[in-house]
This record gives structure tokens, C-alpha cells and sequence, in this order.
């Protein structure tokens, strides 16, 4: 079962003042405010690789976070929240984020070698009556080639998000006479003309705003297509944003109290850290009580909960797994590793549909995460539904290099379904990178010497089955072996 290991390190002992201060002052490298009117404030955010940033605050808004390149985890350790450290893990460009209104007071760690750069899109409209329906994760579509294309992703009372691509050489983004203002957010390098003679060129991370009543038409006069989101407001904007901001602030917290919170997120996180460790070691017993150690620290480190749905169920103490479970999900239930996690472990207990649903929330959140593809398709593949499962270890390959056990299921589904030239090249796929330890290499090779065999270069295929045979022999793998010796032995027999 998958343990998800994200380093954790202590966090630094910033100095604490008795408010927290506008990111755009504590960290202006950082964040940068790219455009404001009284509907919405776009921050255009970069964090560096393995950047720390000191504590700030974000405004009480709604806000939608857009990625404008393909990023690794990043921690935000939250001061005076229940849920204390959290890990956003990689995200894809293009995508975005919704997250309903929070105050909140956080240190932030880039955990990657490159660089995270995104927009943070504050709605300082009227929020909807369920604030709640603010959330979720989307993603970038399947758009045909040379057409233009629309689809609205999100909508609430409050706010209509809809995906743009404008092909090249043709028409769009035509607003006549908004209904409601407007903001558009470029997501890919493009080149357009405005009106009769106005010629731009859009970057990544660019706003445009109509406002309501205003039109806008533009023609795409570059050579690829271009991405934009299209923002529409729906509400008058808020009139008590600063009455709440005041008292917010009303009665801050003690500098002393912040360094306590900040020193008990180190001693946590430390915890968390060497809980990892411990794992790798094999040592599990020992791993389980580090996590709980660092749950006792800080009750709302959800990574430790979604650590311990793995090591609970390899212990055999599936209660308290599915207990770690839930605790996750109060918690965030927005986390894809979390049913991840608990998808393989309902799978080991053979709570088929059960998993198979924790999957597929898996991959709603994060349609990017291999092993959850690999899982899926294993699942679907005994169930008989090859086409569908094919499409998965396809996706799971294309987000892994180098994903073994993807390639070799899907050479077997290949196979299965007659198409021996594209089986062969998975199977030989499933062998690289070449290693004489690897246990699997006996199987994949099996597997391709059959095919070829299959495929009618009976040649190759034995001189395949020898090496698979010499493998398996070196691996101390008696069953296969003693498979192969017959086989051989057959083929030898029929020339």
C-alpha cells in the first residue's frame, strides 16, 4: 500500500508581531497585486524553489487559484486554524482551484527544486448563501484541433468560470453590451487584435477587464490556439469587507502565543518526518507511533491521518485506518492522496465498489495521479472492461515515466485484444530500465517472448523465453521457471 512520504521539515521561528501584515509587504518577491477595482484582486504569487516565507495574511475573500505552470507540494503552515500544516500537492498549468472565504495566517515552503507561479483571484463580491459551493478542482478539456471551443466549469450565485480556446485565425471572446463585468485570464502565450487596428500579445497570467454594459471582440492572429478563463460576476460587491477586517484585527494574537503555535508545529512536523523515515526502514510499529506522536502535537495535521490510513491497514488495524480516514476528510476532504489511500485499502479488504468510488474522487481532484489510474484500470480490467481499462494504464503511463506495471497490463490487455505489434512495444517498454534484480523481469519477458511467438517470430520469442528463463533461474523463482523450462522444452520439440 501506497504510504504517501512528503517531507516535512521544522518550520522556521519567524518573528512574530502582534498583527500579521499584507503578503505584497512581507513578501513582495512573492506576491505582486496585478490588478483591483471593487469586484475582484488578482495577485499574480511565485514561490522560488525550496523558498520559506515569513507568516501573512490573505483577505477575507472567495478565491479561485489559478496555476499557470506545472508545480510541485508546497506547505502552508496556518496560524490559528485547526487543521495547521497543510500540503497543496502538484498541480498542473491551466488548471484552477475554487476555495470559499477564510481568514487566514500562514508561513509558506516550496517543497520543490522548481518553481510554483499562480494567480490568486479574490472575489470581493456578495457570496453566495452557501459559501460551501465554492470549491473544487478543474482542469484543462480534450479540445478538437482548429475549432473553437467553450465550456462553463464552474457556476454558483455568485460567479460563472468558464474555459475559453480560441483557434488560431478565428474569431471570439465577443461580448456585446456585458450583462455583468467581466474579468478574462490569459492561460497561454497568444497573439490578438482587438477591435478595427489594436494589436496585443497575451501572456500567461494577463487580465482584461469589460465592464458591465461594455463590449469587447477579438481575433486570435496568431499561429496556435489560445486558453483564457472568463470570469463573470454575478453579485454587487461587498459593503462590509472592512467592518469584518477591523474585527478580525480586534483582538490580536499574543506574539508569545504565535511562537508557542510555531514551536509546536516544528515538534509535529518533526514527528511526521521521522515517521517517514521509519517506513522506509521497514519499521512500522515504530513509524505508527511517531505519527501519533505527531497528532498529540498538533490534532490537525492531516498529513499524518492520511499516512496512518496506509500503516494502519498493513498493522491489520483497519478500524482505527478507517477512523484516520475520516478525521481526513473533516478536516479537508479535498485531498487526493487521502482516497488514494483509503482506495487501496478498501480494495485489500475487497470493498471492490467501495474503492472503485474512492478512485474516481481521486482522480476528480487530481486527474494527473498515475498510481489512481493504475488502481482504477487494475479494478475495471478483472471486470472485463478492457477498452475502458486500457484508457487508464494509458494515462497512468502518461503521468509516470517509466510506470512498469502499467506498461506490462497494458500489453496484456493489447494482447488480449489481438493487437501483438503495440503489445510488444508495452512489454519492452515494461523492461526498462534494464536492472538484473528486478523481480518482475522474468514475467515481462515471458510475456514478450509469447507475443512474439504469437506475433510469428517463433525465433525470437524462444530466444526471449531462454533469457526470461535465465532470470527467473537467477531470482530463485522456481514456479515460473519450471513454466518456462516446459514451455521451451515444447517449442524446441515443434521445430
Amino acid at each position: 500500500m501506497k504510504l504517501l512520504i512528503l517531507q516535512c521539515v521544522a518550520v522556521c521561528l519567524f518573528a512574530v508581531t502582534a498583527l500579521a501584515q499584507d503578503p505584497t509587504k512581507v513578501a513582495p518577491e512573492a506576491y505582486k497585486t496585478e490588478f483591483e477595482n471593487e469586484y475582484v484582486c488578482v495577485q499574480r504569487v511565485h514561490y522560488a524553489p525550496r523558498v520559506k516565507l515569513p507568516e501573512h495574511d490573505h483577505a477575507l475573500y472567495g478565491t479561485a487559484y489559478v496555476y499557470l505552470n506545472d508545480a510541485g507540494p508546497v506547505v502552508f503552515r496556518h496560524v490559528g486554524l485547526a487543521y495547521g500544516a497543510v500540503t497543496r500537492p502538484a498541480v498542473k498549468a491551466g488548471s484552477f482551484r475554487l476555495y470559499k472565504a477564510v481568514k487566514e495566517t500562514h508561513a509558506v515552503e516550496n517543497m520543490s527544486d522548481s518553481a510554483s507561479d499562480f494567480l490568486r483571484v479574490e472575489f470581493k463580491t456578495e457570496p453566495a448563501k452557501d459559501q460551501n459551493t465554492l470549491r473544487g478542482k478543474y482542469f484543462r478539456e480534450d479540445v478538437p484541433a482548429d475549432e473553437n471551443f467553450q465550456k462553463v466549469q464552474f457556476e454558483n450565485e455568485q460567479v460563472r468560470i468558464t474555459r475559453l480556446v480560441c483557434a488560431a485565425g478565428k474569431s471570439c471572446l465577443e461580448v456585446a453590451n456585458a450583462a455583468e463585468p467581466i474579468l478574462f485570464v490569459v492561460l497561454s502565450k497568444a497573439q490578438f487584435k482587438l477591435g478595427e487596428a489594436r494589436t496585443i500579445e497575451l501572456l500567461p497570467g494577463q487580465t482584461h477587464w469589460v465592464a458591465a454594459g461594455k463590449s469587447v471582440a477579438g481575433d486570435n492572429i496568431g499561429k496556435t490556439a489560445a486558453e483564457l478563463l472568463r470570469f463573470d460576476f454575478k453579485t454587487s460587491p461587498m459593503k462590509k469587507v472592512e467592518a469584518e477586517r477591523e474585527h478580525d484585527h480586534a483582538h490580536p494574537t499574543k506574539p508569545e502565543d504565535n511562537t508557542a503555535k510555531a514551536k509546536a508545529n516544528a515538534a509535529a512536523s518533526e514527528h511526521l518526518k521521522q515517521g517517514a523515515a521509519l517506513e522506509r526502514e521497514g519499521k512500522l510499529a515504530e513509524s505508527i507511533a511517531a505519527h501519533e506522536q505527531a497528532l498529540k502535537i498538533d490534532p490537525g495535521l492531516v498529513q499524518a491521518y492520511v499516512n496512518l490510513i496506509s500503516l494502519y491497514g498493513r498493522a491489520g488495524r483497519y478500524e482505527q485506518a478507517q477512523q484516520s480516514f475520516r478525521r481526513a476528510a473533516d478536516i479537508n476532504p479535498d485531498i487526493p492522496e487521502l482516497h488514494y489511500n483509503f482506495g487501496v485499502l478498501l480494495a485489500q479488504r475487497n470493498r471492490i465498489s467501495e474503492a472503485v468510488s474512492e478512485f474516481q474522487t481521486c482522480l476528480q481532484l487530481n486527474p494527473y495521479y498515475a498510481e489512481a489510474h493504475f488502481n482504477y484500470a487494475a479494478i475495471i480490467e478483472s471486470q472485463g472492461k478492457l477498452d475502458e481499462a486500457a484508457k487508464h494504464f494509458r494515462k497512468a503511463i502518461e503521468n509516470k515515466s517509466g510506470y512498469a506495471d502499467a506498461h506490462f497490463r497494458l500489453g496484456r490487455i493489447l494482447v488480449n485484444q489481438d493487437k501483438l505489434t503495440e503489445a510488444i512495444e508495452q512489454f519492452q517498454q515494461s523492461l526498462m530500465p534494464e536492472s538484473p534484480t528486478n523481480e518482475d523481469t522474468p514475467r515481462n519477458l515471458y510475456a514478450l517472448g509469447a507475443t512474439y511467438i504469437r506475433a510469428g517470430d517463433k525465433s525470437k520469442g524462444i530466444q526471449t523465453l531462454r533469457e526470461a528463463l535465465k532470470r527467473a533461474t537467477a531470482l530463485n523463482q522456481t514456479q515460473l521457471a519450471s513454466s518456462l523450462e516446459r514451455d521451451l522444452k515444447s517449442l524446441e520439440q515443434s521445430k
